[in-house]
């Protein structure tokens, strides 16, 4: 196998883990003790620490999340998915009082591979179209 090959295996596999058998007790397997999450929440610690009270803080949120890869590329080092997470806000995790609302949110993330670790971490999602679908911001007009 390649390089990106290997690379994108784990990316899939984390997400599998972590994601949607909530394994996140097995975060060290997959995330290098150095790794930086360039798109963590405010208020999250540095650190692979930081990116399971990230992950706690959604699955908090949307206990019912579920994840679906609809793309991911690889080329050497690095590995892009494109995803998108469907769930009901049911709890606060996030700080925000639970709606009951169902959200579905598109977002893409890059990652950096080195030593068969995640090392670093970059996210974007559409957090403005979940804002809406929570009732909390005004629908685009």
């Amino acid at each position: 196998m390649t390089e990106a090959t290997d690379n994108k295996a784990l990316v899939r596999q984390s997400i599998e883990r972590v994601w949607e058998q909530r394994e996140l007790d097995h975060l060290d397997r997959f995330l290098a003790p150095d790794f930086v999450d360039h798109g963590a929440l405010p208020g999250t610690p540095p650190g692979a620490a930081g990116f399971a009270d990230g992950v706690r803080r959604l699955l908090a949120a949307f206990p019912d999340a579920h994840n679906e890869i609809h793309d991911i590329v690889a080329e050497a080092d690095r590995v892009v998915v494109r995803w998108t997470m469907t769930g009901t806000h049911t709890g606060n995790g996030l700080g925000i009082p639970a709606t009951g609302r169902a959200v579905r949110i598109t977002g893409m993330t890059m990652s950096r591979i080195a030593g068969g670790r995640i090392v670093e971490h970059w996210i974007y999602r559409d957090d403005i179209a979940m804002l809406r679908q929570l009732g909390l911001m005004p629908a685009a007009g």
